[in-house]
């Protein structure tokens, strides 16, 4: 098999009755040098039955699956791993392409090349496909930010879009040493952090990327953990090091933990008067290990204001446009165009 410009990864669990998008949306990529990995984590619906189906007639398609579970990262490092292209396009397996995705992610990079990691606006959708907004926008058409000012929007607590969006140059990637599979559930950070240690990191405001908001999903099963899970403290610690007071690494780091704290202390205060003593419980016990207590108890005055302005005011939600006219899955873009042709 000739070394394919792109290796397009897509880890999987159970999600069968998406992947027909998520691999119909490569299929249709206006450029064609790609190989699809899909890395199977022992599902138990039809997803090999739906993979080898679309192989038999694609060699460019591979499946694996692996002999036992690995977990949710351990599954998104293997799928990466297995990519043998001069670029990773990571796609969660509920999500999918624009048709010009390939293209335009490998344009860009090719005439920036000191970025290692790249990312896109998404075009937030429901379950059933039908798109909602454009969000993730940095407000120009193409931003380059060096690698090391990213790190301190980072401990500002601004994040770096997740998997869907990631274009990762490959020879970056293996220098980073690649996703850390012992994470729980933020590698998404953790590896685009990293990949900013050593180059840029290119923003197109391009809506590139599907992202589908369903109910299976971490985000959907309890949204509480995506802000409270204990990655979110162990992460900055592996960062930001070495440091030492009063170095950049040392500012970064109490910057982000006393953010962290400040929100982690007003949400044990919320979910304790919601009723969900457990989920209180175990937010004490997370502080209780890794709080910034000396930095973050003075946030207070300033994280509990600022939140409550943001609640009342919308400003919490991300910038956002609607979607193109053209947007939706891959079946539903059929449909229109069969239409059009009638």
């Amino acid at each position: 098999m000739t070394m394919p410009l792109i290796s397009v990864c897509v880890p999987t669990y159970n999600y069968g009755r998406f992947l027909p998008d998520c691999i119909e949306s490569v299929l249709a990529q206006t450029l064609s040098d790609w190989e699809l990995i899909i890395c199977d984590d022992c599902s138990t619906d039809n997803t090999s039955d739906i993979v080898q189906e679309y192989a038999k007639s694609d060699p460019r398609i591979r499946y694996f699956g692996n002999a036992e579970r690995l977990g949710m990262n351990g599954n998104i490092k293997k799928a990466a791993e297995l990519g043998k292209g001069r670029y990773i396009k990571m796609l969660c397996s509920d999500d999918w392409l624009a048709s010009d995705c390939l293209e335009a992610f490998v344009g860009l990079m090719e005439q920036n090349p000191g970025v290692s990691l790249a990312t896109a606006a998404e075009v937030l959708s429901d379950e059933e496909g039908h798109p909602i907004q454009v969000q993730f926008l940095f407000g120009e058409p193409v931003s380059i930010v060096p690698g090391e000012r990213m790190l301190n929007r980072m401990a500002r607590g601004d994040g770096f879009g997740g998997h869907s969006s990631f274009f990762i140059r490959t020879s970056a990637y293996k220098a980073i040493g690649g996703y850390d599979g012992k994470l729980v559930y933020a590698s998404d950070m953790d590896v685009a952090a990293r990949l900013c240690r050593i180059g840029d990191y290119l923003h197109t405001d391009l809506p590139l990327f599907y992202g589908r908001v369903q109910s299976t999903s971490s985000s959907a099963v309890n949204p509480g953990k995506l802000l409270d899970v204990i990655d979110s403290f162990e992460i900055p610690d592996k960062i930001f090091r070495p440091r030492s007071f009063p170095n950049r690494e040392w500012l970064r780091y109490q910057l982000l933990t006393a953010n962290l704290t400040a929100r982690y202390l007003t949400n044990i205060v919320l979910q304790t008067m919601r009723g969900q003593h457990e989920y209180a419980r175990k937010l004490r016990a997370l502080l209780k290990r890794y709080g910034n207590f000396v930095f973050g108890i003075p946030l207070l005055g300033l994280h509990i204001p600022t939140r409550i302005y943001r609640r009342v005011s919308g400003r919490s939600k991300p910038t956002s446009l609607k979607p193109p006219v053209n947007a939706g899955t891959p079946s539903a873009l059929r449909r229109l165009n069969s239409q059009a042709e009638i």
